[in-house]
Order: structure tokens, then sequence, then C-alpha cells
């Protein structure tokens, strides 16, 4: 019997929009992520706490000096789906890469949940008002927090801070997990002289399918992978299979340098440091 090959895992990374710092969220085995802090002027890597359950990174942002992050968390066990403190799904503010939560809101369902600074100290909660109130034991110190009732964070987010444009919105098929139709975003580089395309399918899990375009229409492809952006430097980043690269074109074609495999990573138990704590 021949034994049954792991996919390798898969990274998401969300990038601070004033300071060269960078977190990713790594995933797998499917039911863990490992959250990793990236300086991305060195490309230096500090590795942070595991969390056994669902972040949903689109869900999640930096602030924009790179200092706080906010996430959005599901664990689904016995304990938590009988918690009424916690609930099994919630918005926290940590200090990456750890997750000890600082701040936290419990949402007691998937729907919304999340955030996205506007400032340092600016949080635009996606949750209603009726589900905005902290959890006494983790509240906001030096926050302004406004909930709101949009669906998505991520867009407000992706097209008015992030520079993202989004050209088509996908469509899928829940009942038999497929994509109809899919998502299309560019991002213009910080040079104006090219730009970022991305085809998002879901087939079951998230793929990008990324081009880079030249000013003159001509498309180079870069490949399928699982995230992609251009960094503080204005350098092309693109992961896929659990590695991260940089993108650059030469001599009309794509070259891919590998700049950290992650692969190899096993969940541990690691204890935050006292900074991680405290505000």
């Amino acid at each position: 019997m021949k034994s049954k090959i792991s996919p390798p895992c898969r990274l998401k990374v969300l990038l601070a929009r004033r300071a060269p710092v960078g977190v990713i969220f790594r995933r797998g085995p499917s039911k863990w992520v490992q959250v990793i802090k990236w300086d991305t002027e060195k490309d230096a890597f500090e590795e942070g706490q595991w969390f056994h359950g669902r972040i949903y990174d689109e869900r999640s942002d930096l602030s924009p000096s790179g200092r706080l992050m906010v996430y959005f968390a599901g664990k689904f066990n016995r304990q938590t789906l009988k918690s009424n403190a916690y609930t099994y799904a919630w918005t926290a503010v940590s200090k990456p890469p750890n997750l000890t939560a600082l701040a936290l809101w419990p949402k007691g369902d998937t729907y919304c949940g999340g955030g996205s600074f506007t400032t340092d100290r600016d949080l635009l909660l996606n949750h209603p008002p009726e589900a905005a109130s902290p959890h006494p034991n983790h509240l906001p110190v030096g926050l302004r927090v406004k909930p709101t009732t949009k669906r998505d964070v991520l867009l407000i987010r992706s097209s008015h801070q992030d520079r993202w444009r989004v050209l088509q919105s996908l469509k899928y098929d829940y009942w038999e997990r497929r994509t109809l139709l899919p998502g299309v975003m560019e991002k213009k580089s910080p040079s104006g002289k090219m730009k970022l395309q991305v085809e998002v399918y879901f087939d079951p899990d998230e793929q990008w399918v990324c081009s880079l375009v030249t000013d003159r229409g001509k498309e180079f492809a870069i490949g399928i992978g699982t995230w992609a952006d251009f960094d503080h430097a204005g350098r092309l980043v693109f992961a896929s299979e659990g590695k991260l690269f940089s993108a650059r074109l030469r001599d009309g074609k794509i070259g891919l340098r590998e700049i950290h495999d992650f692969t190899q990573a096993k969940p541990k138990s690691v204890k935050p440091p006292a900074w991680a704590t405290q505000w």
C-alpha cells in the first residue's frame, strides 16, 4: 500500500502599510496554523505561536506600523461550542508573531468577524454593534474601535488602502464545491510600469493564478500559488507550495528566487514572551 503524501503547507501573508513588516500564516497540517513575522528588508523570519483551529486570514490585518495584528479565529470542539464567555469564534488583537489576545470580542458564529486597521489607533471591527462588546478580561487599551455592519472589511481594505483593484467578483457553487467564475484583481507596481494580475479559484482550496502585465499590455505568467504582492521596496513576492519567492522579469522571462522554505515546520507549544502579553 502506498503511503499518503501530505499536501504542502499553504502560506498567506499580511503586509504592514508603513513599515517593512509582514506576517505569514502558515497552514498545515490542515487544522494547524503557525504565525511567522517577516522583516521584508532583511528577509529575516521570527517564528511565533501555533494555533489548533482556523484563522481567517482574509479577515485579519496588521496596523500600519506592524506593531499590532487583528485576526479572526475559530476553534471547534466540545469545550468551545459550550462556551458562552469566549464562544467558538472570536476576533482578537495581538502583537505578532504571537496570538495571545490583548483585546478580544466573542463572536459566537463565523458570519463576518475580523477587522481592519485604518490607523495605528483606529480599528474597524467587522462585528455588528450588538456583538461588539469586548471580553471583560481583554479590553482594547489605546484603541478607538468602531463596529460596522458591512460584511466585507477585506474589500474596504484592499480597494482603498492596499491599492488592489477588483475587476471581477468570484462566483462559487457551494453545493458542487467548484468555482463558477474566478475572482480577478490587479495591483500596480510602485513604479507604475507594470501590474500584478491575479485570478482566484476555490477548487476546493484557494489558488491564485498570478501574472505580471507590462505597461504595454504584455503578460508574463508567474505561476499558481496562494499569495502574491509587491513588498515595501517594490519587490514582487510570491508564495507557492509552502515556499516564499521573489519574482523578477528579466530577458523576457519571469525568474523566481527562493526566499525561504517553510515546509518542514511541525506544530509545537510556544510560550509568548512577556512583551506580547501586555499593551
